[in-house]
């Protein structure tokens, strides 16, 4: 299957996926469809959220950035992240890897918020809240099992409205 095929199979999956969760998701009931972009561009962000699988599973991967843009209100539902200040806190290894990734602008009525890199074996859905302040924008990733055949581990469950959200905005 080609690359091209891959993605659009992935985007539906999301899309599927974040249609499905859209009833038991609390206060994001709205999903906004981020457009892919080539590279994230080089700038000042507020905060860089460094994404880590939870239990390391699989193996120790490092599974993705968001990188929020000055006073944007934009979380993570991820339950292992760190604050990073720059991509120099990456290690060597994931500075490689990073360079792979599918990049995702987090972008609604035409003024950007942020952006989300992901490896290719990961998807993404952003939710939209209105009436929650300190995030308004929670950026869903979600490892895909191609063995399984499912999204996520038998680790997480608990969709866009539980997590951690150690990433929220302000």
């Amino acid at each position: 299957m080609k690359k091209d095929n891959i993605k659009s199979a992935i985007i539906n999956m999301a899309l599927g996926l974040g249609a499905l969760s859209v009833m038991g998701c609390g206060g994001y009931s709205t999903v906004v469809k981020m457009p892919e972009i080539k590279e994230v561009p080089d700038g000042k962000y507020e905060r860089i959220i460094k994404l880590n699988n939870p239990e390391s599973f699989p193996d120790k991967t490092f599974a993705g950035l968001v990188f929020i843009k000055k006073g944007a209100s934009v979380c993570t539902d991820y339950p292992r992240e760190e604050i990073i200040k720059s991509l120099d806190d990456l290690t060597t290894m994931e500075k490689n890897s990073y360079r792979y990734f599918t990049n995702y602008e987090i972008k609604e009525d035409g003024k950007t918020y942020g952006f989300v890199s992901i490896p290719v074996e990961y998807i993404v859905v952003l939710w939209k809240d209105e009436e929650n302040e300190q995030c308004k924008y929670k950026v869903q990733v979600e490892w895909i099992n191609k063995d399984r055949g499912t999204i996520g581990t038998e680790i997480r469950r608990e969709g866009p409205g539980g997590g951690h959200g150690g990433g929220h905005g302000h």
